[in-house]
């Protein structure tokens, strides 16, 4: 049995070892991810039930685009950008200039799909932003901020290198507000573990970053119900994963350029009870999903 101490050396190990711990996740899940979900690592917004993917995904990016004011930006920076997808639509409704930067080698490995003349990859932390050397009057940072080791500091730094009047769009994976550390230990550290995650913050705190860091708070949303679809998909995927997959077919999907051995298998199979817990989480409400529209002052 998993005890609290045992999830406070792990979460202290994704905290420390950050990008460590990314690049082994993602070198690890990326295909698997993309093969058991699709291109778009996001969650697409519902209208209803009845709407399809597609819909919901072309809805989902053109509610973004309007909100970031893609149509009228010079240089547009998304924040972990993984295989590109999100990044790529950005650059193609825009003349403007767009960067995606993602700390993981193997997710930027599948980015040199999209050739279009405003659009970039760089490797690059978003823990040093800061230090890019460039300034940005559109930023995104989508379902990825559970990742950070320092949501503060992320915020802080995130926000030097956005332009007076720029917008900062972030999809946050959020806990609610006021859980005691039983309901986090029962519910939301087991996936945690899983997916390398060493802390969620909640959505009060996050507005209190924004504020301390200059920006107007446009919105904030929580958008639970309109993602219902996504969890459900997501464990529905994971049974089938579970019914069909064996271990002859996990060393297909470990991205070739970094050599993880039996880490890499174990972190293929991690994934399936993370989608069990996951889904728990967002069923009882202790996870959230959070749409957070802020402007630089």
């Amino acid at each position: 049995m998993l005890t609290s101490n045992t999830y406070t050396k792990d979460f202290k190990y994704f905290k420390e070892k950050y990008d460590e711990s990314m690049e082994c996740m993602f070198a690890a899940v990326s295909d698997l991810y993309a093969e058991y979900w699709n291109g778009f690592f996001h969650f697409a917004l519902f209208k209803d039930d009845h709407e399809s993917w597609e819909s919901a995904f072309l809805n989902t990016h053109n509610k973004y685009l309007e909100a970031l004011r893609t149509s009228d930006a010079r240089n547009i920076l998304d924040l972990a950008c993984g295989r590109g997808d999100f990044t790529n639509v950005l650059a193609e409704n825009t003349s403007g200039e767009v960067l995606g930067i993602d700390i993981s080698r193997s997710q930027l490995s599948h980015t040199h799909r999209f050739k279009r003349p405003n659009l970039r990859f760089k490797h690059y932390d978003i823990m040093k932003v800061d230090e890019l050397g460039e300034m940005f009057d559109a930023v995104m940072l989508m379902d990825a901020d559970c990742y950070l080791p320092d949501k503060q500091l992320a915020v802080e730094k995130i926000s030097k290198v956005i332009k007076s009047g720029a917008r900062f769009l972030l999809l946050g994976w959020c806990k609610q507000s006021g859980l005691n550390q039983i309901q986090e230990e029962l519910v939301l550290y087991p996936f945690m573990k899983y997916w390398a995650i060493p802390s969620l913050e909640t959505p009060d705190n996050y507005k209190k970053y924004f504020e301390q860091n200059n920006f107007n708070i446009i919105e904030i949303t929580d958008l639970n119900d309109q993602v219902k679809r996504n969890w459900e998909f997501g464990y529905e995927s994971a049974l089938g994963g579970v019914r069909t997959l064996s271990r002859k077919d996990l060393p297909r999907l470990i991205w070739k350029g970094m050599k993880l051995g039996s880490d890499g298998i174990r972190l293929i199979k991690e994934q399936f009870p993370a989608a069990i817990y996951i889904k728990v989480g967002y069923d009882v409400g202790f996870l959230r999903y959070v749409y957070f529209l802020v402007e630089k002052k």
